[in-house]
């Protein structure tokens, strides 16, 4: 068995497979892909088709693989661009370099993260630090965390493990007891209030930016890239924003995803995700159950502890009893050419005999 030391230093299959294993994803905006389902969907804004995305999804793990450089890349974005005819906004250096960039640094996020947590390594590094780029026009609330050592197990990093916005730098180093002795601490820091007036995107992070890609890809459920789980506090901010207008319609979070059983029954690979869309939760805001809250627990918690039934005409519904409520989630199944996707169209309290008759049927 490696050690906790040379764990570190190991080949970075980590960060391959997580860009491997993501599902491509036609986008019209950048905005369609929101926070943690980046840990497990490829995308470019604006690139539409998934034959488009599958061609960049393949050119960015060729330079991961490879260790190729930005040009090599454009090269390769050049002949994308030529063999589908896309036509895409922004200036091309600014583009390559925005695409390029974000996904190799989020991959080395995401492999580094997988090996700092892997149980012996997080024993003998207990600690993590902040390090900034050193870029020469900072952000002053990066800089501001340089050298700082928080526990590996503070909350905060779900929001603020970097890349910590387009064009981000910034990475983590694990550090050990001894270590943060020798530096005269007791201690790990006190992790700065990330909390912004008025808003609910962290302090220092970028729209988009605010979930942790390793644990993100980690919480996977099953197997396959569309099985990461959405923590409630995600989901919760995510729907926070909906209802102020902040994301289009269309756009989306994981709220849950199929069990194998679930899948059968729906006839879906199983781990397909359950999506939460935002016009969904504003056609519901006058509801007195559409709450960030419970759409971040109740269908999470329906998904793994209800049951699926179909009615008679032949819709599902995820239903059970959550803290002596009932409860009912409807959903909605969209099959595509080369994915399906389940969307949860209503989230409603009912009653035991309203279930009984729904199971009944």
């Amino acid at each position: 068995m490696a050690s906790a030391v040379s764990a570190l230093d190991l080949p970075f299959d980590e960060a391959i497979a997580f860009l491997r294993e993501k599902a491509a994803v036609p986008t019209e905006s950048w905005r369609d892909v929101w926070d943690a389902a980046h840990a497990k969907s490829f995308m470019v804004a604006g690139a539409n088709t998934v034959a488009l995305v599958e061609d960049f999804q393949e050119a960015i793990a060729k330079a991961l693989e490879q260790g190729t450089t930005l040009e090599t890349f454009r090269g390769d974005f050049d002949a994308i661009v030529k063999k589908h005819g896309w036509s895409y906004r922004g200036e091309r250096g600014w583009r390559t370099r925005t695409i390029f960039e974000t996904n190799m640094r989020t991959a080395y996020a995401a492999g580094r993260y997988a090996q700092m947590t892997a149980p012996d390594t997080l024993s003998a590094f207990p600690y993590w630090q902040y390090n900034h780029s050193g870029a020469l026009h900072p952000r002053l609330d990066h800089k501001a965390l340089d050298g700082q050592v928080f526990a590996a197990d503070d909350p905060a990093w779900s929001v603020m493990y970097p890349p910590n916005g387009f064009g981000c730098g910034c990475f983590v180093t694990p550090v050990s007891r001894a270590e943060l002795r020798r530096r005269g601490k007791a201690g790990p820091d006190t992790m700065p209030d990330l909390d912004q007036l008025g808003t609910d995107q962290p302090r220092g992070v970028d729209p988009s930016f605010a979930y942790n890609p390793g644990m993100a890809w980690l919480q996977q459920t099953a197997p396959g890239p569309v099985a990461v789980s959405a923590s409630e506090a995600t989901v919760a901010a995510f729907v926070r924003s909906a209802l102020r207008g902040k994301w289009p319609d269309g756009s989306w979070t994981p709220v849950a995803v199929t069990s194998k059983a679930q899948a059968a029954l729906l006839d879906v690979p199983a781990g397909t995700e359950v999506r939460l869309s935002a016009d969904t939760i504003r056609s519901h805001v006058k509801h007195a159950i559409a709450t960030p809250d419970a759409y971040g627990v109740l269908p999470k918690w329906l998904a793994e502890h209800g049951e699926l039934i179909q009615d008679a005409d032949g819709r599902w519904s995820m239903v059970g009893e959550h803290e002596g409520q009932a409860y009912l989630a409807a959903v909605k199944i969209v099959r595509r050419e080369k994915r399906t996707e389940i969307y949860l169209t209503s989230l409603r309290r009912t009653n035991k005999d309203q279930l009984r008759r729904l199971k009944g049927r």
